[in-house]
């Protein structure tokens, strides 16, 4: 009986940490806030590390449905023409006129990874996504 009680509290924890878990598949919005990034160019040996902006918030907003990355680093949004699913991760692509962009989120820990690169070098970042807490989706003006 004893056994019993034991499995039984054991399913029961792994299903309610299942259902805590959140999953990053893109259905909902997400904030992302970088850990920590790299700044690569041709011209040198090694990448140096990002330094953000004193007092400037670096949330990204990914908004799938939308098909819209908002960054900010840039005035004008970022458009996701790519964006699919596999069992570890959200990927995502895009490009503009000067850049192009790749990024995958972990679906269940929402760890964030991207690269953006342009004709002069690239940027790596590391972050973390969570779901985002806003309710009108971004505008696209």
């Amino acid at each position: 009986m004893k056994n019993m009680i034991c499995l039984l509290s054991i399913v029961l924890l792994s299903a309610a940490a299942t259902a805590v878990a959140e999953d990053f598949d893109g259905s909902e919005p997400l904030s992302c806030l970088p850990v920590h990034g790299h700044d690569c160019l041709p011209t040198e040996a090694s990448c140096k590390l990002l330094k953000p902006a004193t007092g400037q918030d670096l949330h990204l907003t990914i908004d799938v449905a939308e098909r819209i990355v908002k960054s900010p680093y840039r005035t004008t949004l970022l458009p996701i023409q790519y964006a699919t699913n596999n069992t570890e991760s959200l990927v995502l692509q895009g490009t503009t006129l000067q850049l192009v962009w790749s990024a995958t989120i972990h679906r269940t820990t929402g760890r964030l990874t991207i690269a953006i690169a342009d004709r002069e070098g690239a940027y790596v970042i590391f972050g973390q996504c969570k779901l985002a807490q806003y309710q009108k989706p971004l505008s696209k003006t």
